[in-house]
This record gives C-alpha cells, structure tokens and sequence, in this order.
C-alpha cells in the first residue's frame, strides 16, 4: 500500500495542488492567460481599429487628392482643347482673311491683265495697219521707181527715135565748117 500512496495518491495530491494553488495554479494561470488572450486580442482590435482609422484616411485623404488631380487634370485638358478651339478658330478667321485678300488682288489682277490685253491687242492691230501702210507706201514707192524708170527708158527710146530721124534729115545734117579764110 506504500506504493499506492507513492504511486497514486502522491502524484493526486500534487495534482490537486496543481490544478487548485490560488495565484499559481492551473485554473488560476489559464484565467491569467486568458484574460491576457482577451487583452491582447482587445489591443490588437484597438490597434486593428486604429490603424483601419488611419488606413481609412489616408484612402480618404488620396481619394480626394486623386479626385482633386483629376478635376486639376480635366481642367488642365479642358483649357488645353479651349485653346486648342480658339487657335484653330484664330487660324480660319486668319485662312479666310487671307483669302479674301488674295482673292481680291487676283481679280484686280485679273481685270489689269484683261485691260492689258485689249491694249496689247490694239497695239498689235495698230502695228499690224502701220505695217499694211508701210507695205502699201512702199509698193507704191517702188511701183513709182518702176514708173519712172520705165518713163525714163521711154523718154531715152524716144530720144534715140527722134536722134535717129533727126540725124536721117538735112535739117540735122550740119553745114560744112567755113573753109578757113587765107
């Protein structure tokens, strides 16, 4: 029976003590260990909360940043296309007065060059007469040459004619020179 008490009742009782010492024990340890678990497990929800607060503003400070970005941004887009609009516009307006300036000076060209053309047209139907009249002026001039010559050809064949029927007649013949007087 020693051995009961060494082997059975001894290790009970030390288990006994164990389980039931008020500060040390077991019950009392896992008491301790789990209202440590519960305060552990409090602090890290009040981390948990604290830091999904702090998470939670930041993505709310970044969403607002991120909204204000992109209205700075569309704003930034918007005035680049309003100027985009207003340089285009400028270059049309600019376009058509450019046209219409050109288009004013080609007609005025236009007209100068019709006018320069009827002048040149006169100038060439005026040279064109000067020439006939010079043509005809100088047809006449050598039908005058041909006349004449053809008058003076006469005028020497008459000549000859009449020289030859003079020179057939006595009246032509001349008398003998005086004999010289001694």
């Amino acid at each position: 029976m020693k051995n009961i008490y060494i082997y059975v009742l001894l290790p009970a009782i030390l288990l006994a003590a164990f389980l039931f010492t008020p500060g040390t024990g077991y019950f009392s340890s896992m008491q301790q260990l789990a209202e440590k678990h519960k305060r552990v497990a409090a602090e890290k929800a009040a981390a948990k909360a604290a830091d999904d607060a702090r998470r939670a503003d930041i993505e709310k400070k970044a969403a607002e940043d991120a909204k204000r970005r992109q209205e700075q941004r569309e704003a930034e887009e918007k005035a680049k296309e309003q100027k985009k609009v207003k340089e285009h516009e400028d270059a049309m307006k600019q376009l058509r007065d450019e046209t219409a300036k050109y288009t004013a000076e080609a007609d005025a060209y236009q007209k100068e060059t019709n006018s320069l053309e009827l002048q040149l047209n006169d100038l060439r139907n005026q040279k064109e007469k000067s020439n006939r009249e010079v043509f005809e002026l100088s047809k006449q001039v050598e039908l005058a040459k041909v006349s004449r010559r053809n008058a003076e050809l006469e005028i020497q064949r008459m000549v000859d004619i009449v020289a030859q029927k003079v020179g057939a007649s006595s009246f032509a013949a001349m008398p003998p020179p005086p004999a010289p007087k001694k």
